[in-house]
Formats: structure tokens, C-alpha cells, sequence
């Protein structure tokens, strides 16, 4: 089986069609890799849940840059973040494109998207605390897919794709953890952050199946994506 990534992206797996301009892709790739069937297909199915949150991302961070409710400085990091997470939308699509089609994808997104939609009630500062606690939550999903004894780690080009985006949610975790820390209702923070992840957790459960063909517990990840770590937020 060989995986090839290339610039010219299929807009079909899109969650909010023409949110921003153009899909931000780095440059074209040809990836190798060895996975069976089965662990074609999980993958597959995974990939519109992990690329709505990407999309939804890119699309609220360049928001929340333009909405003028930050300094400068910080819109232009947000910025930044919103381009890196259009980057990462990218890969994915060049990930799928190499996969079968998935089996619910269509539905698969329609769920994703009624969650991050759901983001974005109470103002930009709460907003990017939800933000803060998906991305963390997505930093687990991906670390966990790409651990050793993950079916994905034995394919290095496909795993080192995941660990890219994992390690640049990290980033995009602390960041907003920054900018954030100046509201003076951290506790409403963090309660926004914790029913964000409540709600993530259910639609983790969604696609549960994928995660178990792809060697992760999917119980055990429901229950962890579900809990907000003490100091997130």
C-alpha cells in the first residue's frame, strides 16, 4: 500500500465548505508505508472526525483573530495558530485521499460539526478555553494512535504526519492556556473547559470502533478525553 500526499486537496471531507479561502497544504509529499487492509479502513473512518477538528480550528482561531477582542500581538499569534491548523487539515486530507472511503463519513462530520459549532457560545474568551481543553484532548488522541504497539506506529510515514500535528497542538494548547490566564473568571474557564470536554468524549465514543482497529482502547480514551487535567485551565 503507498501513500501519496499531494497539493491538490479534496475539498468533499470539508466541514464548513468555504470558511476561509484556500486550504494552507506544505509541500507535496510521497509517503511510503505498509498497512493492511482493516487498518486502512479504521483509519478511514477516523479521519472526518480528526479533520472536522482541524478544520473547525483553523477557521476559529482566524475568527478570534478578527474579532478585535485581543491585542495586537496576540491576534497575530492566533493567526498563526489558524494557518498552522489549516497546514494540518491539509495533511489529513492527503491521509484520506490515500485511504478507502470511510463508512459513515458523511455522518461522521455532521456530528463533528454540531460540537465544534457548539464551541463558540459565550464569547471568544471562553471559546478559546473550550479551544485549550479540545486541543490537549487531541494531543492524548494522536500520542495514543502513534504509541508503540499503536498499529499506526509501524507505518513511520503516517505516524510521523500525526506527530507533526501533535506536536503543534501542543503548542497551540500553551498558547491559548496564555492568553486566556488574563480573564479573571478562571473558574468559569475551566468549567467551559471541562463541559467541552464531556461533550468531546461522547463523540470520541462515536468512533470507537476505529480507534479499537487502530490498537487504542476506546473505553479507556472516552474516559480520559472526558476528564479536564488539574491546571489546563
Amino acid at each position: 500500500w503507498k501513500l501519496f500526499y499531494c497539493a491538490n486537496l479534496d475539498g468533499s471531507m470539508r466541514c464548513f465548505g468555504d470558511s476561509y479561502q484556500s486550504l494552507r497544504a506544505s509541500e507535496p509529499l510521497i509517503l511510503s508505508a505498509s498497512l493492511d487492509d482493516s487498518t486502512c479502513q479504521a483509519l478511514a473512518n477516523l479521519i472526518p472526525l480528526l479533520g472536522c477538528g482541524e478544520e473547525a480550528a483553523a477557521v476559529a482561531f482566524h475568527r478570534l483573530a478578527n474579532q478585535g477582542a485581543f491585542a495586537r500581538a496576540t491576534q497575530a499569534a492566533l493567526h498563526s495558530i489558524g494557518e498552522e491548523e489549516q497546514i494540518h487539515e491539509g495533511l489529513l486530507v492527503g491521509l484520506a485521499a490515500a485511504m478507502p472511503p470511510p463508512e459513515k463519513g458523511d455522518e461522521t462530520r455532521r456530528a463533528a460539526r454540531r460540537f465544534h459549532v457548539s464551541l463558540t457560545k459565550g464569547g471568544p474568551t471562553l471559546h478559546l478555553a473550550r479551544i485549550a481543553a479540545i486541543d490537549a484532548a487531541v494531543c492524548m488522541i494522536l500520542s495514543r494512535l502513534t504509541a508503540r504497539g499503536a498499529k499506526l506506529a509501524t507505518s513511520v510515514s503516517v505516524a510521523n504526519v500525526l506527530r507533526r500535528i501533535r506536536n503543534d497542538e501542543a503548542k497551540h494548547v500553551t498558547i491559548a492556556r496564555t492568553i486566556g490566564a488574563s480573564s479573571p473568571d478562571r473558574a468559569r474557564l475551566r468549567e467551559a473547559g471541562a463541559q467541552a470536554r464531556v461533550e468531546l468524549s461522547s463523540l470520541i465514543a462515536s468512533g470507537g470502533e476505529a480507534f479499537e482497529g487502530l490498537g487504542v482502547d476506546p473505553d479507556r480514551l472516552v474516559s480520559d478525553v472526558a476528564r479536564l487535567p488539574n491546571g489546563l485551565l
